[in-house]
């Protein structure tokens, strides 16, 4: 990993530790899950992090997903980058705001 992204990823996984909310969490370990997939091991302590994050908040799914992602990475099983961009699997969805509630 080329120390400039190597910088920036460590950056986004501190911001992500100490970061005051669950959807900041996210956000950060969101970046730098995009900035491993090319390097399997930095990619697997991103997920590992987001296992960690979403046990905490005892998100059922995103533990699944997260597990699934980590053994998929460990095994180096094909297509695990393409379904990590084709379904937001790092993440839970969104809560909808009702219009003007801001």
């Amino acid at each position: 990993m080329p120390d400039r992204v190597h910088s920036a990823y460590e950056a986004e996984m501190y911001d992500a530790r100490i970061a005051s909310t669950e959807a900041e969490k996210w956000d950060h370990l969101e970046l730098a899950h995009l900035m491993t997939e090319s390097y399997p091991w930095p990619h697997v302590r991103t997920h590992v992090a987001m296992l960690a994050l979403a046990a905490r908040g005892r998100d059922r799914r995103a533990v699944a997903d997260q597990l699934r992602s980590v053994v998929s990475v460990v095994t180096a099983r094909g297509g695990h980058a393409a379904r990590c961009r084709s379904r937001d699997e790092s993440r839970p969805a969104p809560e909808r705001s009702v219009p003007g509630s801001r």
